[in-house]
C-alpha cells in the first residue's frame, strides 16, 4: 500500500495535459481505493501505473527554468534565449556569424550579456529555453555554461570576420598600387588586426569561408591571407609613399613638410595652384580650399578657404579660415 500511495502522489504532482481528468477521477474514488475489494484495488493500481507511464511519456524532456516577465535579469536572459548571432549559409549550410553579433576586437555582444548575468549572481547552471540552433547544440533547454561555450565560438569567428574586412580591402586595393591611388591604411590595419586577434587567442591556421570576391578566389587561413595580401601590399605601399614624399622632404621641414605631405598640393598668394616643393618652400603663406557638404541660400556650394602663415624656419605661425558662397575671390589669396 505504501508503494501505491507513493505512485499516486507522484502522478498527482506531475499531472499534465489530457490525463488531468483521469487523475481527478482516481482521486474522487480514492476512498474506494483504500477500502474496496481486492479486484477494485488491483484495477485502480493498474490505472494509476498506466497514468504515471502516460504522463511521464508525454512530459517534456526539457527542464529549462521558465522565464517570467519582471523577474530579475529578464532582459539579459531573454536576449540570450532569443539569439546569440548564429546562422547557416544557404548554399553550404556552414555556420556563420551575423554582422551585428560582434564588435570587432571588442568581442561578442552575447559575451557581454553573459558577463552581466554572471556579475548579477546568476549561476552558470541556470537553464533557459533557447530558440535557436547552434553548432554546439540544437534549440531547447541549455545551461548558461553551454551557451557561453557557443558564444566563445561566436566571438572567435567575429574576430576572424573583422580581420577579413581589412584583408579584403587590402586585396581589392592591391591593383591600385600600380596607379598610385591606394590607401596605405588598408594594409596597415590588416596586419595590425591580424596581430591583435592572434594575441587574443585566435589560431593563425583558422580558415575563412571559401568564396569568390569579384574575380578573386578567396580562401585559406588567416595567416596565408596576411602573407598574400597584407604584408606585400604594405611593403609596396611604403616604398611608393617614400618615393612620392622624397622631393618634399628635400625642400621642406617642420610644419611645412607636415602640411605638404597631408595635401600634396596648395594654393599660393594670387590663387595659383602648385605641388612644386621648391615654390612651396619659398612662400610664407599657403592656402587650402575645402568644399564641405554645405550649400548657400542661393544654391551655391560653400567653399572653406584655410590660410597658413609660416615663419622663415618653416614653423606655423597662424591659421585662419573663411567661408565663401562659391569659389573664393582672388582678393582672398593674400
Amino acid at each position: 500500500m505504501k508503494n501505491s500511495q507513493h505512485q499516486k502522489g507522484f502522478c498527482l504532482a506531475g499531472k499534465v495535459g489530457p490525463f488531468h481528468g483521469l487523475l481527478a477521477t482516481l482521486v474522487k474514488h480514492s476512498a474506494r481505493f483504500q477500502t474496496g475489494n481486492r479486484r477494485w484495488r488491483a484495477h485502480a493500481k493498474a490505472t494509476f501505473t498506466l497514468g504515471c507511464v502516460l504522463i511521464l511519456t508525454n512530459a517534456p524532456t526539457s527542464h529549462a527554468q521558465r522565464l517570467k516577465w519582471g523577474e530579475p535579469n529578464y532582459k539579459q536572459l531573454s536576449e540570450i534565449a532569443s539569439d546569440i548571432g548564429w546562422y547557416q549559409l544557404t548554399a553550404t549550410k556552414a555556420w556563420a556569424v551575423k554582422d551585428d553579433a560582434t564588435m570587432g576586437l571588442k568581442g561578442a555582444r552575447c559575451m557581454h550579456t553573459l558577463d552581466e548575468l554572471r556579475t548579477a549572481g546568476v549561476p552558470d547552471i541556470r537553464t533557459i529555453d533557447v530558440k535557436y540552433d547552434a553548432p554546439e547544440f540544437p534549440r531547447g533547454s541549455h545551461t548558461l555554461a553551454e551557451i557561453r561555450a557557443s558564444c566563445e565560438h561566436v566571438e572567435s569567428l567575429g574576430k576572424i570576420k573583422y580581420f577579413e574586412k581589412w584583408a579584403v580591402m587590402a586585396m581589392q586595393d592591391t591593383p591600385n598600387l600600380d596607379s598610385g591611388r591606394y590607401e596605405t591604411g588598408y594594409f596597415k590595419n590588416c596586419i595590425q588586426t591580424y596581430d591583435e586577434i592572434v594575441k587574443a587567442g585566435v589560431s593563425p591556421t583558422e580558415r575563412v569561408p571559401d568564396r569568390v570576391i569579384g574575380s578573386t578566389v578567396w580562401s585559406g587561413s588567416i595567416e596565408e591571407l596576411r602573407n598574400k595580401w597584407c604584408e606585400p601590399g604594405l611593403s609596396r605601399a611604403n616604398a611608393k609613399t617614400a618615393a612620392s614624399e622624397e622631393p618634399y622632404r628635400k625642400e621642406l621641414t617642420s610644419d611645412k613638410l607636415r602640411v605638404a605631405l597631408t595635401y600634396q598640393e596648395i594654393l599660393l598668394p594670387g590663387g595659383a595652384r602648385t605641388s612644386d616643393p621648391h615654390k612651396m618652400a619659398a612662400a610664407s603663406v599657403w592656402f587650402v580650399d575645402f568644399s564641405p557638404s554645405k550649400i548657400c541660400s542661393d544654391g551655391r556650394q560653400v567653399h572653406n578657404l584655410r590660410r597658413y602663415q609660416f615663419r622663415n624656419d618653416q614653423r606655423l605661425v597662424k591659421t585662419t579660415e573663411q567661408d565663401y558662397c562659391g569659389s573664393a575671390p582672388l582678393s582672398a589669396f593674400r
